[in-house]
């Protein structure tokens, strides 16, 4: 199934600051808003890739936006009249960024969180959605099943300690200053946009495969971990619930899951792949260091459950792993990298 969207609506009121446009889940959502009609101005350190389709849509326009920067994220909430801010500015790190630079982790994915909330509450905006991860998940034995919004364990990581620290913000910050703030734990996305950067180094598994399948036509890639399952979403999907929290009128709960509802085990996906790429090829090895992708016991993730989401925005429709490698695949065979 294909993510559906509702009717355009007027949001001629509504003006909503994106931070972090510019990077894979900023510019889907750009995209996501834009279609429902909503003006946004899309917030980045660094000049957008205008290349991509919704950073030229006539509704966005962009403006340089440092979340580092309490003072400019202030002005620019109060003098462009925000009604809402979808916070999606991070550094996605690897352990080797975490242990080597931990300082701009903190600065960029806390303390920036805590500058856009103290804009929002300025402001008196009417919503802040927090772009969490499902990384709160991480070591939730998914033997147990789905994992709730209230099945979240102490983080082993600083990106999951950052991202466990910001949603207790954004509660503190709605308990003490009557701020609307919703939580959207993000699971595992891949899809359109999606490119390494300062701010994101580490690529999705369906990214790196794809991308693999398209260089190393020699040999088949060789792949450790078969069934190692994780679940996935087509971020256009994940975007359109992210959307429809933040101009949701009134959301029942502070914390949502965003993923799909089922883990996927690694041998799916490259079947998957395989169905959509000619030539892609593949060939399993017992030995983690003689691959060219691994997926070790530790990569094992839970699927979420999503009964708020669904009750919340009953609209809403989730595209399965292969009907999302389907639509991705198209899409970079028309926007090749």
């Amino acid at each position: 199934m294909t993510a559906t969207q509702d009717p355009p609506v007027d949001r001629g009121e509504e003006t909503v600051l994106v931070t972090g446009a510019n990077g894979f889940v900023g510019l889907n959502l750009l995209d996501q808003l834009t279609r429902q009609g909503v003006r946004v101005l899309a917030g980045s350190r660094r000049p957008p890739d205008m290349d991509s389709e919704p950073a030229q849509h006539h509704l966005v326009e962009w403006v340089s936006c440092d979340v580092t920067n309490r003072r400019q994220l202030v002005e620019l909430v109060r003098h462009r009249n925000v009604t809402r801010i979808l916070h999606a500015a991070a550094v996605t790190p690897t352990p080797d960024i975490e242990q080597g630079d931990p300082a701009r982790v903190v600065d960029v994915n806390l303390v920036g969180t805590v500058n856009a909330l103290e804009a929002a509450r300025l402001g008196q905006i009417a919503r802040f959605l927090f772009v969490s991860s499902s990384v709160l998940y991480r070591g939730f034995p998914a033997e147990c099943g789905r994992a709730r919004e209230g099945d979240a364990l102490p983080p082993d990581n600083l990106y999951g300690v950052c991202k466990n620290a910001c949603e207790n913000l954004c509660r503190q910050y709605a308990e003490n200053c009557g701020l609307s703030t919703v939580s959207a734990r993000l699971g595992t996305a891949y899809g359109p946009w999606e490119r390494a950067s300062l701010s994101r180094s580490r690529m999705s598994a369906v990214t790196k495969l794809m991308t693999m399948g398209a260089e190393r036509r020699a040999r088949p890639i060789r792949v450790h971990g078969l069934k190692v399952a994780r679940d996935y979403i087509h971020v256009s999907d994940a975007c359109a619930a992210i959307a429809g929290l933040a101009l949701h009128p009134q959301p029942c709960w502070d914390v949502y899951n965003v993923s799909s509802e089922e883990a996927f085990p690694l041998q799916d996906m490259l079947a998957a792949l395989q169905a959509e790429m000619p030539g892609f090829r593949w060939e399993p090895v017992d030995d983690p260091g003689a691959s060219d992708f691994a997926f070790l016991e530790a990569d094992i993730r839970a699927p979420l459950d999503l009964s708020r989401l669904r009750s919340d925005l009953p609209g809403w429709r989730l595209r399965d792993l292969g009907s999302g490698i389907a639509d991705f695949a198209a899409w970079r065979r028309t926007n090749p990298a």
